[in-house]
């Protein structure tokens, strides 16, 4: 009987220990995989999400986007990257601002947004008018860096005209580099593409480095962040205004860049 009685009080201590240890580790967030089955689902973070990190662009102040948005006279666009991790293309085809979508493609002379060919397929195969852009790192050969977006870039299939993103200078590049070399850039893309590129920047950047009128041949997309349209100096004309860094999208987790055409300006202008 003692026997039996002591085999009983050590079969319950270790199942208290047992169960206290379970509870301890489920308050710290420490079950692994095996042990949450099939709940982990439902609190593990998307797996493209949880890497993926904001791309940089111009701070503006935070801008009242119902305005623009409501305007219906204009087409409006989406600019997506890794950062909106996954997406749902089947919903963003039904939302009335995916008049036009651009991707990013590459950056640089090794990126490559690992998004951009899942965001692709989806988005043509959903039916939406899909443009590549590449962010033009001035302190990088051109050369290198067209391999690069070229690599990744199926002409062919592409519906509008590619975008150069342009929003940076680099350290110890004088500005006769960054214009040469953001010029060989543009040539190589216009040669293998046969229609020029459109250049993306903020508003400050093109007062301080394009109102020179140095690529006055390129169509523009100017990003402000403000309740109306930005105006360049020298009045300079542009096609599209990326009026918020912050806007949302159906089927879109988070904040998406949006934009929209200026004046009389159309999508038929970006077609490819």
């Amino acid at each position: 009987m003692k026997q039996l009685m002591r085999r009983t009080i050590i079969f319950l201590f270790i199942s208290f220990v047992v169960l206290m240890t379970a509870e301890a580790r489920k308050k710290n967030g420490k079950y692994d995989k095996k042990e949450q089955g099939a709940d982990l689902a439902l609190i593990e973070p998307d797996p493209i999400a949880h890497k993926s990190k904001p791309d940089f662009h111009p701070k503006g102040l935070k801008q009242p986007t119902l305005y623009v948005e409501s305007d219906v006279s204009h087409i409006h666009g989406l600019d997506l990257s890794h950062y909106q991790g996954r997406v749902n293309w089947d919903m963003v085809a039904t939302d009335p601002h995916a008049g036009y979508i651009y991707l990013k493609a590459t950056e640089g002379e090794r990126l490559v947004d690992d998004t951009y060919r899942y965001n692709f397929s989806e988005a043509k195969r959903v039916g939406l008018k899909v443009g590549s852009y590449h962010f033009f790192r001035p302190g990088i050969s051109a050369v290198r860096q067209f391999n690069n977006f070229i690599s990744v870039v199926n002409v062919k299939e592409q519906d509008l005209l590619p975008i150069v993103d342009v929003e940076v200078t680099a350290r110890g590049v004088s500005m006769a580099t960054f214009y040469s070399r953001l010029e060989e850039f543009l040539n190589l893309v216009t040669r293998e593409f046969g229609k020029r590129p459109i250049i993306y920047t903020g508003k400050n950047f093109y007062n301080k480095h394009f109102s020179n009128r140095r690529f006055k041949d390129y169509k523009f997309m100017i990003a402000a962040y403000t309740l109306d349209e930005p105006e360049l100096d020298n009045n300079d004309d542009y096609i599209i205004w990326q009026y918020t860094g912050s806007g949302s999208a159906k089927g879109i987790r988070g904040h998406v860049d949006k934009s929209r055409f200026r004046g009389k300006h159309s999508i038929s202008e970006i077609l490819f």
